[in-house]
């Protein structure tokens, strides 16, 4: 149980617990940590996990939710609607109970649209709940305020405190010679990877049709992840089957393995139809690798001409020419240009930002 808390030590408690397949609340959590906050996360089951969390932890001085949608959105607008109110309820009870709420807004909302009026209805009403907002660019600030139609006096407690970077997160020992013997890549092919679990809205079966258009032997496309269900990974293996050069690696990868697929690529390639934030994105230039990826969010924030090549989704051949202009382009300045940009977004830099919105929220209660 977490003890009363001095004002020399806050306490933190972190739903969900994700810490076993995702280094984001790892590094955060290990940086307050270190930065003098008590810090645990939860993952609960129960008819009222939120509450339950605490009352299993004990009282903290901040609650801190991630993931959202992952609560309460469901295939059905029936049920979607009731788990919405527990949330609200279970947020209002911490209310209460003088604990300070912060939700950081990584997706802005459910990838699959399953029950869309009823979810923005609740992350409107979450969003007013919160002692703090955060988002982690400018772009995604405007968004959230936008799609959720925040008020001025919800808008003034959005703060922005930047992803951090994984450099260090993953082993990073092998060199790209090494790296392609061991997944049997010719060293003079160019070497284009999607990396990532592989969803609907990631628009890798876009990626595979387009990658036809680069009219190059020499060039190779690496699917590299888990697909959402069976029969995304069949029609994933069948538009593979027609070109060679694409290689699909349908599997979850180990944290080891990690650096073979981005050391040994040139250029990492997320066609994503939306996106607010990118963790993936951040993971390739944290590799130093150029990126291909949509103006949209974060990326469109983050991503230069100079680190990568940044396209109009709605284009219909902004992905094919992106693809093409890589084929010429200094990928491997273009790589330590990103590694260098992103070194600015480590973890303690962003602990120390997210302590301080703590403590806004604390002071404006």
């Amino acid at each position: 149980m977490l003890g009363e808390s001095s004002p020399e030590q806050q306490s933190v408690l972190m739903y969900p617990d994700y810490t076993s397949s995702n280094s984001y609340q790892r590094q955060l959590r290990d940086e307050l940590v270190d930065n003098g906050y008590d810090v645990h996360l939860s993952q609960c089951d129960r008819p009222f996990p939120l509450l339950e969390a605490v009352y299993r932890q004990g009282r903290p001085d901040v609650f801190h939710v991630h993931w959202l949608h992952r609560y309460f959105v469901t295939e059905r607008p029936v049920v979607t609607a009731i788990l919405g109110v527990r949330l609200l309820v279970e947020l209002l009870v911490l209310r209460v109970l003088g604990i300070e709420i912060v939700w950081t807004v990584h997706n802005l909302a459910d990838h699959e649209r399953r029950s869309p009026r009823i979810e923005m209805a609740v992350r409107h009403l979450t969003a007013r709940l919160c002692d703090r907002v955060i988002v982690h660019c400018d772009n995604a600030r405007d968004l959230v305020v936008e799609e959720y139609r925040l008020p001025d006096s919800v808008v003034e407690r959005i703060e922005v405190v930047p992803h951090g970077n994984y450099i260090g997160s993953y082993r990073n020992e092998v060199d790209r010679a090494t790296a392609r013997e061991a997944l049997d890549l010719d060293e003079d092919a160019r070497v284009f990877l999607y990396f990532g679990l592989i969803r609907p809205y990631k628009n890798v079966r876009k990626l595979i049709r387009t990658f036809r258009a680069v009219e190059d032997e020499d060039a190779r496309l690496l699917v590299v992840g888990s697909p959402w269900n069976d029969a995304l990974r069949d029609e994933i293996l069948d538009l593979a089957a027609i070109d060679e050069r694409v290689r699909p690696v349908l599997t979850f990868v180990p944290d080891e393995d990690i650096q073979l697929y981005m050391n040994a690529a040139d250029v990492a390639v997320f066609p994503f139809e939306e996106v607010l934030t990118s963790g993936t994105a951040l993971l390739a230039m944290s590799f130093a690798r150029p990126v291909i990826a949509p103006q949209r969010g974060c990326v469109a924030a983050l991503l230069d001409e100079e680190g990568g090549f940044a396209y109009d989704p709605d284009e219909p051949n902004g992905l094919r020419d992106a693809l093409l202009a890589a084929l010429d382009a200094d990928l491997d300045g273009m790589g330590a240009y990103n590694y260098e940009k992103v070194s600015q977004f480590d973890w303690g830099t962003i602990a120390r930002k997210t302590a301080r919105a703590y403590r806004r929220g604390a002071a404006d209660r």
